[in-house]
């Protein structure tokens, strides 16, 4: 089965068959290593001096994309990628977190319990048999992030011959309320992909180096999810 996390789809490609297995004990360990790592970075990056913010911003962004392309093409180079990825969106989504922080007091520590709670309910419900990953629920979510991905580059097109129109937009609370939690329900959805795909890679016997890449495929996806919790609670305070 393909998944719309771009880490787990390149796991069937590059894999191979070896005696010492991934596991999902690894692959568990391995996520909150990440995990950890990414948060550390983000309770430091408020030391980091104002005057190099945003280039840092702009690097962090860049060096974490890359590092996905290249556990993506090269799956052996999977820790250093997923720990390089982990410090980049600690970096990043710590300085955001830190200033949204300063007029929003407290979104930072509730998204995160947000985060937490999606994880777990979506593991019960993955576990228990209630929600599994379909192919239906594959090109359900697959869908919806290209819609997304065309719907920001319409915007994006529009901004720049009629700024108004992107000014509106944002000042628009029913619209922002929605993308909000359609995003986060799809985060959620995109979960259950990654937990199908997990049990898939341990299935198929990749080597223990590949609790690596798995591991930073669960990272996007709660990236993610926790970005849109972090937007959802602005545009709810906002509103207030």
């Amino acid at each position: 089965m393909r998944s719309s996390n771009p880490i787990f789809s390149s796991l069937s490609k590059n894999g191979y068959v070896t005696d010492k297995v991934a596991t999902k004990a690894g692959i568990s360990t391995k996520t909150f290593i990440l995990l950890a790592i990414t948060v550390i970075s983000g309770f430091l990056s408020i030391y980091i001096p104002v005057n190099v913010l945003e280039p840092l911003l702009i690097v962090s962004g860049i060096v974490a994309f890359i590092a996905v392309i290249v556990s993506m093409f090269k799956p052996k180079l999977s820790m250093l990628a997923g720990i390089v990825y982990s410090v980049s969106e600690g970096i990043l989504y710590g300085i955001v977190t830190y200033y949204l922080n300063q007029f929003f007091p407290g979104v930072g520590a509730t998204a995160m319990m947000g985060t937490a709670v999606v994880f777990v309910v979506m593991l019960v419900l993955y576990n228990t048999g209630l929600l599994r990953g379909s192919a239906l629920l594959r090109k359900i979510v697959i869908g919806s992030l290209i819609s997304m991905l065309v719907g920001t580059l319409v915007v994006s097109i529009m901004s720049l011959t009629n700024p108004v129109f992107l000014v509106e937009l944002a000042n628009n609370f029913g619209l922002a309320l929605f993308i909000s939690i359609f995003s986060v329900v799809l985060g959620a959805f995109m979960l259950t992909l990654d937990f199908n795909r997990a049990d898939q890679v341990i299935a198929m016997g990749l080597g223990k180096e590949y609790e690596w890449a798995a591991a930073l495929g669960f990272m996007i996806t709660l990236i993610y999810i926790y970005i849109n919790i972090l937007r959802l609670l602005v545009v709810l305070q906002r509103n207030r």
